[in-house]
């Protein structure tokens, strides 16, 4: 087995980020912490795929995949250390993903000087392949995925990695994890608008208004958002594995089953919303007007919960075949969209506050209806149509035991990590009207800029990775350091925008000029915190990079709810005794976590011993 680079469940992670308080989104998915053998997944497949009338198809299936994937690179001592399901994805790259993987070998034979063999008598540089290049192999940029393109580079790859001949250096990655962040940052950005526009459509209403669609973007994440990515999550585990299997059938059919079993979870869920979410509000809220603006929300927003269902699975089921940017691109169409909508519909045609959560309704709908035009549509080659075989409700509407049982510690998980951010929301509806209508536009604020480290982290993640699995420990290292250099940069440049645009920001959100000032009160201890919050995003991502999640996870948990929270709320209530901090209090407790958290992270990733990390990749590579 050779040490090989490949794509990781890090790259899944980009399309299935998990979205909290207004957009901001989780740093581990369940995946980090909940694992189970293939062998045990299998046996769960088993007992959801009772019925044996597509067997022949799956076969047939099977054989033209393993024809198709004679011409990819072998997944050998690929780097998956997150997840085993991730190993049984890498063993079935994508044409597009094994240009990206060669071409990362490629560069760093190039960086170098390392001679790539296309045939035994003519040894050429990386450089000099734009003037002289055979037949089989183009440039970096263009690769041609075919036999001899492969050997080429896997053959000199080996070579050099056993003869200690790829090193890296300091600039060399500072260049390659800044170019693979942008198109992350991007990304993520533009799924957090989708939150950040109904902020800013309904600002300039009124306080309480914007009091308003802060809570009820808060209820809503917790009841039914939180709970349609834990149940979805299950996807992650059992689709790659019968995909890899070559049940591709059985793909679609527990796609449909999770469909249905959220949909049966959200027809409560959005029942309960229309008949008790008021009732309930007014008695846990203090302000009334707030309360009825947040269940307005909830109710509007409801009709698009079933979009939503269906964009969740429905990028899993995409996800599983090795089809990670059907999510972008319908973003990218959807993002720009939902922010017109938002506009046209508070402002335009005159419908005020609930135009903003109908808008956020028909974008769900309209997400989802993106990614079915995608699948039904799309020219790729991986044809996600062939996991298709109809819609059979008798087949739908059982087995679900084994769907159920991985889904709840996954849904506890994602609400946990949900919780932290959206209690500061519950308990700024004590502090009065303005102050919540200003944490409204603050977390905002700090969840846009949050994207960018975030954008670095998955990166990061990727690429120290790849490294401990191909065997370079030193690279690993040296990758870590500069993870944190990037942060540097990240951090001044956040601080900066939130400092100095502070008055610019709270105008943009708010004309009452009560909430305007305590924006203008908080925001230079929101603009320091970002310091740590990109420090706790970029350490997380290189612990996920290094296989130990596991220690980010509980520093986490810790942090927030027993020393953060806690802090933060006698803060703002009780210390001092004659004059309590209020919001700025809050936030000095979310503040000192995530200092904590930085810290913490960041120590266990520069003092890793990172030869003990690529014996661990190579343990669990061989494991899987």
């Amino acid at each position: 087995m050779t040490p090989q680079f490949n794509y990781t469940t890090s790259e899944r992670r980009a399309s299935t980020s998990i979205v909290g308080s207004l957009g901001r989104s989780g740093l581990y998915i369940p995946q980090d912490f909940i694992q189970q053998t293939p062998e045990e997944v299998e046996n769960a497949l088993d007992q959801m795929d009772t019925d044996d009338e597509n067997d022949t198809n799956t076969d047939n299936y099977a054989i033209a995949d393993d024809e198709e994937s004679a011409f990819m690179p072998a997944a050998s001592h690929s780097m998956s250390v997150s997840s085993s399901i991730g190993q049984s994805m890498a063993r079935h790259p994508s044409r597009k993903q094994s240009i990206r993987i060669l071409s990362d070998e490629a560069k760093l034979l190039e960086q170098n000087r390392v001679p790539i063999r296309i045939h035994p008598s003519t040894p050429i540089l990386a450089s000099q392949r734009t003037s002289n290049l055979p037949s089989d192999y183009d440039s970096v940029s263009n690769l041609e995925v075919t036999p001899g393109g492969v050997d080429a580079i896997t053959e000199s790859w080996d070579e050099a990695v056993k003869s200690g001949n790829i090193q890296t250096t300091s600039s060399f990655e500072l260049k390659s994890i800044t170019l693979s962040s942008i198109p992350l940052v991007i990304t993520f950005l533009l799924q957090s608008s989708l939150g950040v526009c109904s902020v800013f459509a309904v600002g300039h209403i009124s306080p309480k208004a914007l009091a308003g669609v802060s809570l009820g973007i808060m209820s809503s994440n917790m009841t039914a958002i939180a709970v349609i990515a834990g149940l979805a999550s299950s996807l992650d585990t059992f689709l790659p594995q019968a995909y890899g299997a070559g049940k591709f059938t059985l793909v679609g059919l527990i796609f449909q089953r999770c469909a249905a079993l959220i949909l049966c979870v959200m027809i409560v869920v959005c029942s309960f919303w229309w008949l008790y979410a008021e009732q309930i509000l007014l008695k846990i809220l203090p302000d009334a007007q707030s309360a009825h603006y947040a269940s307005q929300y909830l109710k509007a927003s409801s009709f698009g919960i079933p979009g939503y269902v269906f964009f969740e699975t429905g990028k899993r089921f995409l996800q599983s075949q090795g089809i990670f940017d059907a999510s972008t691109y319908v973003l990218f169409v959807c993002a720009p969209l939902n922010a017109a909508m938002n506009y046209a519909f508070v402002w335009k045609l005159g419908f005020g506050y609930i135009g903003a959560p109908i808008a956020v309704a028909i974008n769900y709908n309209l997400m989802a209806l993106g990614l079915f035009a995608y699948t039904v549509n799309t020219k790729n080659e991986i044809n996600p149509r062939k996991c298709w075989n109809g819609f059979h409700p008798r087949r739908v509407f059982r087995n679900w035991g084994e769907l159920i049982r991985l889904s709840i510690p996954n849904l506890i998980m994602i609400v946990s990590e949900f919780l932290s951010f959206e209690i500061m929301t519950f308990l700024a509806s004590y502090l009065g009207t303005s102050a919540l209508a200003a944490q409204s536009v603050i977390s905002t604020m700090a969840s846009l800029t949050y994207q960018v480290p975030y954008g670095v982290s998955i990166a990061a993640s990727t690429r120290i990775a790849n490294f401990l699995g191909a065997q370079l420990p030193k690279a690993a290292h040296t990758t870590s350091r500069m993870v944190f250099v990037t942060t540097v940069f990240v951090s001044i440049f956040n601080l900066s925008f939130l400092y100095f645009g502070k008055y610019r920001i709270a105008n943009w959100f708010s004309d009452d000029t009560d909430v305007i000032a305590v924006i203008v009160n908080v925001m230079p201890l929101i603009s320091c915190i970002q310091v740590f919050d990109a420090l706790n995003a970029t350490s997380a991502g290189c612990l996920r990079g290094q296989g130990m999640q596991k220690i980010g996870g509980y520093v986490n948990l810790i942090s927030y709810y027993c020393i953060g929270i806690p802090l933060g709320y006698l803060l703002a209530f009780r210390v001092p005794h004659n004059h309590p901090l209020g919001l700025l209090g809050l936030w000095c407790g979310v503040g000192l976590a995530l200092a904590i958290i930085g810290s913490i992270q960041s120590y266990f990733v520069l003092h890793a011993d990172y030869d003990r990390l690529v014996e661990d990749a190579i343990r669990r590579n061989n494991t899987d």
